[in-house]
């Protein structure tokens, strides 16, 4: 033994001896739990056999969703296939059921001993790193990166995050065929198609929207009998993020369900088919509520609100009547919001009903077909391709936006309503999506054939809406019917005879002109719950009046009149058109 090993040894001898206690081992077997025991005879601390506590895991760190709770960042292969999965464990849940379950859930075994698994939540609680995360539960825009439901970011995070959102299908979002594969199939199919190019164009303006200050999301309903070639222009739209048979979403839900794919979609686009499955009655709502982007309030366990939720997104779903004529047929009344922020779009426009150029196929059932295939064989690469562009170009983004609504806006007729004109700068985003993403050279086709193809279909879109306010024109129809309907039952014909009238249900009371023409004097109860319901008073009342229906009294800031002895205070209706103004 050489003298450097001899202090070595020495120094070794002398040096304190190192305190032995319960510790955790994690090895390629699992994590364990080795534990001590003293000696009887001796005195001496001795480990334990080590103790299985469940498959190998690895904790990445920790961190806080957006509701402030707590959560460690777990790892580990599942049973099985060895796929890697990573979570976000709620701090809470650790030691729970709750998340045993989550943890099982993802393939991970582990012990079913209680004491085993009390040293399994304090290992989850106390080892392993502490690096903190942003813990984010949707995709898209997030920290300057975009977030794909799969967890792929594109772009690099100002802040470490951590993507713990769990759509239906992650996998359907990775990638199939190339870029070019997409451009010379379903891109060099679809241009000279104004239909499928807008829908293209709306799932790309998903990302757009949060980028140029969008109000709310953007939904195209396509709608006309079967076998028109809907679906495939749905189908492409969808294959701009990913497998359009794996991404379709369904009307038939819940409408927390249906908010909660919305959120899940954050920031791109969520496809919808065949809305005739789904319930007119929770439909309208669902409609508000997944394109207005906000989650309703809720309370916590704790006491207090839980933080809304917020999301921006672009819809497409079909069907084979227009969603206003499906919610009126379900007993529900279309409102011109519903009809602005999911437009009704004409599925059978073209030539060819969906289509205008079948590019040489024998007729469009082959061409529908032939586009359907290429759709579900190469999908996933334009809309990472259009994220990536953004994130280099989003002022001029934002500019390119503004200029296209202005030149749309300025394209819009006289005297066209309000929601025209918003709908109108919803389809300028639209086009704006195609025409950025077509620049980059992504689409295969130029500028000038992305803005032909989405301005076609708003013009398709507005001759079949019309310019007018839809809201006043349901107005006017509804309050005609409910005098119609009622004018021989419900109304007490003047002048009176002494005898009480035996009008069950009474709507007011009746008399005629000279021209024979019938005047209706409506209470203010059956006025304002039949004739104007679900309208506002005074805005009714002037719709109602221009429309030659309502008569104003002279002098008087109101709107209702003196009907005479026994009649009181009344709104004086006509099925005709009148000079205006009515005599006290």
């Amino acid at each position: 033994m050489g003298s450097a090993d001899k202090q070595a040894l020495a120094m070794a001898v002398k040096a304190p001896l190192l305190a032995i206690g319960p510790r955790y081992d994690v090895n390629r077997d699992g994590v364990h739990y080795i534990a001590v025991k003293r000696d009887r005879d001796t005195g001496e601390l001795l480990e334990q056999p080590p103790e299985w506590l469940s498959d190998k895991m690895e904790l990445l760190g920790c961190g806080t969703d957006a509701d402030g709770n707590h959560h460690r960042i777990v790892k580990w292969q599942r049973q099985g296939n060895g796929e890697v999965m990573t979570t976000a464990l709620p701090s809470a849940d650790i030691g729970e059921r709750a998340g045993w379950a989550l943890l099982r859930k993802g393939g991970l075994t582990l012990t079913t001993d209680r004491g085993g698994q009390a040293r399994l939540a304090h290992w989850l609680q106390r080892e392993g790193s502490t690096e903190w995360h942003d813990i984010v539960n949707m995709s898209g825009w997030q920290h300057g990166a975009f977030v794909l439901p799969n967890g792929d970011i594109i772009g690099r995070p100002n802040r470490k995050m951590h993507f713990n959102g769990r759509p239906k299908d992650a996998s359907a979002y990775h990638p199939a065929g190339s870029l070019a594969d997409w451009q010379s199939t379903v891109g060099a199919l679809t241009l000279g198609n104004p239909l499928a190019m807008t829908t293209i164009a709306c799932a790309l303006a998903g990302p757009l929207l949060a980028l140029c200050g969008a109000r709310d999301g953007i939904g195209l309903h396509l709608y006309t009998n079967s076998s028109s070639g809907k679906s495939t222009c749905a189908d492409t739209a969808a294959s701009i993020w990913g497998d359009p048979q794996r991404t379709l979403h369904t009307w038939s839900g819940t409408a927390l369900g249906l908010t909660n794919e919305a959120e899940a979609s954050n920031d791109m686009m969520i496809y919808l088919d065949e809305v005739g499955s789904g319930d007119a009655r929770k439909i309208g709502p669902a409609i508000y509520s997944m394109l207005n982007g906000v989650s309703k309030l809720q309370g916590a366990k704790e006491g207090g609100n839980r933080a809304a939720r917020s999301w921006k997104l672009t819809m497409i779903s079909t069907g084979e009547v227009a969603m206003s004529q499906y919610l009126t047929e379900g007993g529900q009344t279309p409102r011109g919001g519903q009809e602005i922020r999911l437009l009704d779009i004409p599925a059978d426009t073209g030539p060819y009903r969906a289509f205008d150029h079948i590019h040489g196929r024998s007729n469009g059932e082959v061409f529908a077909d032939e586009l359907t295939r290429h759709a579900r064989s190469h999908y996933g690469t334009v809309g990472r391709a259009f994220v990536a562009w953004l994130q280099d170009n989003r002022a001029a983004a934002v500019q390119w936006v503004e200029k296209s609504q202005q030149r749309m806006l300025a394209a819009v007729p006289e005297g066209a309503a309000p929601t025209v004109r918003r709908a109108t700068r919803k389809f300028a985003i639209l086009s704006a999506a195609a025409e950025m993403a077509s620049h980059a050279g992504l689409t295969g086709w130029t500028v000038e054939q992305a803005i032909q193809g989405v301005e076609t279909t708003w013009q398709r879109w507005m001759q079949a809406f019309g310019i007018e306010d839809r809201d006043d024109a349901r107005l006017i129809d509804q309050a005609a019917a409910v005098l119609q309907a009622s004018q021989y039952a419900r109304f007490v014909l003047l002048p009176m005879n002494d005898s009480d009238p035996l009008v069950p249900n009474l709507m007011g009371y009746k008399r005629y002109t000279l021209e024979g023409e019938a005047v209706f004097l409506v209470t203010p109860g059956a006025f304002k719950g039949e004739v104007i319901a679900g309208y506002e008073v005074r805005h009714a009342c002037e719709v109602l009046y221009r429309a030659g229906m309502l008569q104003r009294p002279k002098g008087r800031a109101g709107w209702t009149v003196h009907g005479g002895k026994g009649v009181g205070q009344v709104y004086r209706m006509q099925l005709q058109p009148h000079d205006g103004e009515a005599e006290e």
